[in-house]
């Protein structure tokens, strides 16, 4: 295996992005404008993304078939030098994962999701993290993910974990920084103060408790408590599918860097914001010069008490 900076594990697969006008109903049916196909998967997503900046990351999670997707997926992902994926498993009795993902003219989408929970999951060992600095963990599986939170912790890793809301989750003491969507948690817990459950989480995580919300302020705590805001640009959006795993791309490779958690946060909402403007997760990414110069414009300030 190669040296890698990043590991990222969990979702590899493809998704089917269909541009429509209006969501399907019962009796109505829809019209779509486009229909194509995109490498998919949080983690798969974030690796890619992380590559194309020059981070150096190795990925691994669910197996994927040795069918048309699966062959899809290896050829994407060896386009990337920074990429190493060693350790991602095809194998011929496994069906590839794949998403079907309704996106309307708001950028939002809608998910029909096939074969990941059949698909086999990997197990992380303690080898497989070796040189890595930071664990980037999506939780869309079983007690594996929980197995791998805990392992990287104890090994010293930074755990970078998408949605984790739930006070209780078994994962949330092995969470350094935790990006989870204010959407998301509205809905789990409806008329929650998200500023307010930031907090209430991070005091038992004691890490970063970061909590976007689409085209508003993003909100952040910091291992010592103090919060941050950072307003994201206004963007035209086109496609959102990835754009958590753009942001918490982003995010991770300000803090490799050795930049602040203010700093950073300009980077993550520069990826995140330039994601949306573009079909597919981690297709057509921005030029770095790109990112780069939408980060130096962007300036988290300190939260008001």
């Amino acid at each position: 295996m190669n040296t890698c900076d990043v590991f990222c594990y969990g979702e590899i697969g493809v998704d089917n992005i269909i541009q429509s006008d209006s969501l399907p109903s019962p009796e109505n049916a829809v019209f779509p404008k486009s229909d194509s196909y995109h490498l998919g998967g949080a983690a798969a997503n974030t690796a890619v993304w992380l590559a194309a900046m020059g981070v150096k990351v190795r990925l691994c999670g669910n197996a994927i078939g040795r069918d048309a997707y699966g062959e899809q997926i290896i050829e994407k992902l060896n386009r990337y030098p920074a990429l190493d994926c060693s350790l991602v498993e095809q194998r011929q009795d496994v069906t590839t994962p794949f998403t079907r993902a309704i996106v309307t003219p708001d950028g939002e989408r809608s998910f029909l999701i096939f074969w990941y929970p059949q698909a086999p999951k990997i197990p992380l060992t303690r080898e497989m993290l070796a040189g890595a600095n930071y664990l980037a963990l999506d939780l869309y599986g079983g007690p594996e993910r929980a197995a791998a939170a805990q392992l990287a912790h104890d090994a010293g890793l930074a755990t970078a974990i998408g949605d984790v809301i739930w006070p209780e989750h078994p994962v949330l003491p092995y969470t350094s920084i935790a990006t989870n969507s204010g959407p998301y948690i509205r809905q789990n817990f409806p008329g929650v103060d998200v500023r307010q459950h930031a907090r209430r989480l991070q005091s038992i995580s004691k890490g970063i408790v970061i909590t976007t919300d689409g085209p508003h302020q993003v909100h952040a705590v910091d291992a010592q408590g103090c919060g941050f805001i950072i307003q994201p640009p206004k963007v035209e959006a086109v496609d959102a599918t990835g754009a958590g795993d753009a942001f918490r791309s982003g995010l991770l490779y300000g803090l490799s860097l050795g930049l602040d958690l203010p700093h950073s946060l300009s980077w993550a909402v520069a990826a995140g914001s330039l994601k949306v403007r573009s079909l597919g997760a981690a297709t057509t990414l921005p030029e770095f010069y790109e990112i780069e110069s939408l980060a130096n414009s962007l300036q988290a300030q300190p939260e008001e008490e």
